[in-house]
């Protein structure tokens, strides 16, 4: 054959006028090099287009990559002499065998939406619709793909309804494709590849590119321009296209959706309309009902937009279970019945519509129950060449291996095409099955992130803001970065999993800025993160106790450690498990502040460290308080093992009634000696009595200190003792009191000391030893005799009346009248010379005696325990 396969098919007489079908390259030099002899194509909503090409050349060397990436046209012969075309990409190319004068490739066209299967990505996209994602990674297309942005347009005029901004969308391991159908799918959004042009004017017409059309409703779906598609034969002499078979087909499918979730802020199961019938009659035998088929869904839970409404998501409730609802059941009914044509006629389009005429049995309907939908179409065409021409094609064929999926279909006929149909009035959905069409999900990390110069960043529920480590910044440029910005805009509030979580009360341990969380996802779903947990790597090293230490040198220390918030202190709460160092602290940094427990030692920086103790203790290096609103007990008598009750008072019940009995006893005698009893025996036994045996409690919030081997009470400063009521002191023993300075005691009543043996000695070693009585007089009594002696000076009796005294019957008289002594015995008087002068007189000094009477008077009246004396 000649150099050039035009030349050579010219020289045939096979003219481009009497071609079936044409092929234009997008690559000029392509188009005179390849003839176009076959295509076997498959079109469908929501899949797309692809096509085999089987191409003639004269050159066996063309190479495959020039084939590569090039836009391409094809153009069918209608019955009406128009040019059909398709177009689309080419993206695989098949040398195959050559007898020297003619080669064979065999060329694969797909739609542009095929190159979306070749990007693979992960990225995450916040408050946007799903339209909104399908929009922005589109424009990313056309801006990164010259091929992509020559080849397809977006075009959103099919759409009628509103769309939900969910909170969060994530794409994780999918390719574009998976990706943006799968979204597609949830939404119940058909996507429908079409052509700019679908009648050219000629075959070097300008290959313009596709549409990616976006439909939700019947109506958006066009007329094939013939409008009408006669059923009828088909055969060589037929003038026109027709239909030729129309094969109706059914399938049990279920009758029936429910659809329930989770409902978060409501906190209940939400089940929308619960099970919803289809309106579409499966079976003549059996209604809907009885037949039982229900298709039962649990999906993971809602979206929770911002609890505030700031994020501008649309939130979520019922709607969104009755769209998914409808859509489900669209979807059964489109498979319990739909039509399968044999056709002949050469521009039938997917994704529109026609009426269907002289058909036996469609006739006698109306309406549109005459009209059908074109969902799905699988064609084949092919150029007529001279019989030795083709007997030489068959055989590169057969040396080639390749068989075309359509050469048996209709050896009569040179082109045919299978369409499958649904009445125009049925809706059409995509199919969405969650569980094929998400992506697998596993656990992954990501980053705790928050708005700038706060540490921990929560809502009202206690979710986070996380950055998930994949994503990528010239992923998130459409909407200033979000997602890769380290900040709260890179993610929606993100749940997490506490151990405890029970209406205010539970377990609160919120992940702060920078730390690795574990992320989950709720049934599978990669739109529904929540956070499992936290990691330790790197440098961000496990719980360090103390600041001491690491693992695995630590390794038998357990509990947990806070971080003060933005700061260096901390709270722990610390189990050291150390064979013969067991013990447990509770403990803040600030002031050193602990509660230690146990088998106390040092911090440990190593797998021991030295003891400090046994017990228990809690110390802080500021201010302390105990406070005990019904009773505190302080006592160091044993309760081994703790077997006994926490208030066990009973050593100290015992202590208090045994003095009590002494005391008592003591004030009997105090009593009968004529001197004052003890006032306060009948408090000491209403406290003992407080003291609750049976049930180991106190009836009053008192204070008792108790111990078997003494009390000690020190301080470097001073002891201050105060009730408003008495102070008690009562001692199986002695009672002493020691001071290196004065002994000062102040009483507003009176003094009262009883000594029933031994007797009473008061000494001042130095100083003046005095007695006073202010308001009253002096009695010195004493069985025996009274001694007044001074051994260095004088002793002197003084009274501003009278001295008498008295003694055995005798008795001497001193007053202003004179000195009288009276005797019934002899008087005496011994003198080494007796003097005696005229008349004198001695002046008593004057002692002026504080009078306290009235002060005790205000002092009483006013309810207080002091008196103050001038």
């Amino acid at each position: 054959m000649l150099n050039n396969i035009f030349r050579a098919l010219d020289q045939l007489g096979i003219t481009p006028q009497k071609r079936a079908i044409h092929i234009q390259f997008s690559n000029p030099i392509l188009n005179a090099q390849v003839f176009l002899q076959r295509i076997d194509g498959q079109h469908e909503i929501n899949q797309g287009i692809r096509a085999e090409l089987i191409c003639l050349s004269t050159d066996a060397t063309i190479p495959l990559k020039q084939f590569i990436g090039s836009q391409v046209a094809v153009d069918q012969v209608t019955d009406s002499g128009q040019l059909f075309r398709t177009t689309g990409i080419i993206i695989q190319a098949l040398q195959g065998q050559s007898d020297g004068s003619l080669s064979l490739y065999k060329l694969t066209l797909e739609d542009p939406t095929t190159l979306w299967k070749k990007r693979r990505n992960s990225r995450v996209f916040m408050n946007k619709t799903v339209v909104n994602v399908i929009e922005i990674v589109f424009k990313e297309w056309q801006q990164k793909s010259p091929l992509f942005a020559a080849s397809l347009s977006l075009d959103l005029s099919g759409l009628s309804q509103n769309y939900d901004a969910r909170p969060f969308i994530m794409q994780h391991n999918e390719t574009d494709y998976e990706f943006l159908t799968r979204l597609l799918r949830s939404e119940g959004i058909n996507w429908l590849i079409d052509e700019a042009q679908l009648i050219v004017p000629n075959s070097s017409a300008a290959i313009q590119p596709q549409k990616l059309r976006l439909i939700d409703d019947n109506s958006q779906y066009q007329a094939l321009a013939r409008r009408q598609i006669r059923y009828h034969r088909s055969s060589a002499t037929e003038q026109y296209d027709s239909m030729t078979s129309l094969i109706g087909q059914r399938s049990l499918q279920p009758n029936s959706v429910h659809i329930q979730r989770w409902q978060a802020d409501a906190l209940e199961q939400e089940q929308g309309a619960g099970s919803v019938q289809s309106t579409h009659q499966h079976s003549a035998h059996y209604d809907n009902a009885s037949l039982g088929l229900e298709d039962a869904w649990h999906f993971s839970p809602a979206w929770m937009q911002d609890l505030n409404g700031e994020d501008g998501a649309t939130a979520s409730g019922n709607s969104q279970i009755e769209k998914l609802n409808q859509n489900l059941g669209h979807y059964h009914d489109l498979q319990s019945k739909y039509f399968t044509a044999q056709s002949t006629v050469r521009d039938t389009q997917v994704g529109y519509w026609f009426q269907l005429i002289e058909h036996p049995e469609i006739d006698q309907h109306s309406g549109s129950d005459q009209e059908f939908l074109i969902t799905g179409k699988s064609y084949y065409n092919q150029n007529n060449l001279p019989k030795d021409l083709n007997q030489q094609i068959n055989q590169l064929l057969q040396q080639s291996h390749w068989q075309n999926a359509n050469t048996q279909t209709n050896t009569e006929e040179r082109q045919a095409n299978t369409l499958t149909l649904q009445r125009r009035s049925i809706k059409i959905v995509p199919e969405y099955h969650p569980q094929q069409h998400r992506p697998s999900v596993h656990p992954q990390r990501a980053k705790v992130v928050s708005p700038s110069g706060e540490e921990i960043h929560v809502d009202e529920w206690g979710r986070i803001k996380v950055r998930f480590l994949f994503t990528r910044n010239e992923d998130h440029e459409h909407d200033g970065g979000a997602g890769t910005n380290d900040n709260d805009t890179d993610s929606a509030w993100v749940d997490v999993l506490t151990p405890w979580a029970g209406e205010g009360y539970g377990a609160r341990f919120l992940p702060r800025i920078d730390e690795i969380v574990v992320i989950d996802f709720f049934d599978g779903n990669i739109d529904r993160p929540f956070v499992v947990g936290r990691i330790h790597e790197a440098q961000r090293s496990p719980t360090k106790f103390d600041n001491a230490g690491k693992l695995p040198d630590t390794k038998k220390l357990a509990g947990i450690k806070s971080k003060e918030y933005q700061g260096e202190g901390f709270n722990q709460l610390r189990f050291d498990d150390t064979t013969g160092q067991i013990s447990a602290q509770l403990q803040s940094s600030h002031a050193a502040s602990q509660l230690n427990l146990g088998k106390l030692s040092y911090p440990k920086d190593q797998a021991e460290s030295e003891d400090r103790g046994e017990g228990f203790e809690l110390r802080t290096d500021q201010w302390g308080a105990v406070r005990a609103g019904e009773g505190l007990l302080i006592t160091t008598h044993a309760q081994a093992q703790a077997e006994g009750e926490h208030l066990d008072a009973q050593p100290a019940k015992q202590q208090l009634e045994g003095n009590q009995a002494n005391a008592k006893a003591l004030s009997e005698v105090a009593k009968n000696q004529q001197t004052d009893e003890i006032e306060s025996l009948d408090q000491l036994k209403a406290f003992a009595d407080e003291i609750e045996a049976d049930i180991a409690k106190f009836n009053k919030a008192m204070l008792l200190l108790s111990s078997p081997a003494g009390i000690g009470l020190s301080t470097n400063e001073d002891i201050h003792l105060s009730a408003d009521g008495q102070i008690n002191q009562f001692a199986g023993d002695s009672i002493n009191l020691s001071t290196q300075k004065n002994l000062v005691a102040h009483v507003s009543g009176k003094v009262s000391l009883f000594a029933a043996q031994g007797g009473i000695k008061q000494v001042a070693a130095k100083g003046k030893f005095e007695v006073q009585a202010q308001g009253d007089g002096m009695d010195l009594l004493a069985k025996q005799g009274i001694q007044i002696i001074s051994t260095e000076d004088r002793i002197e009796i003084t009274s501003p009346k009278e001295i008498v005294i008295t003694a055995g019957g005798s008795q001497i008289k001193l007053d202003g009248s004179g000195i009288f002594p009276t005797t019934g015995g002899k008087f005496e008087v011994k003198a080494g010379q007796h003097l005696f002068m005229g008349a004198a007189s001695v002046s008593v000094p004057a002692i002026d005696l504080p009078d306290c009477s009235a002060k005790q008077a205000d002092a009483a009246k006013n309810g207080s325990a002091k008196v103050i004396l001038d």
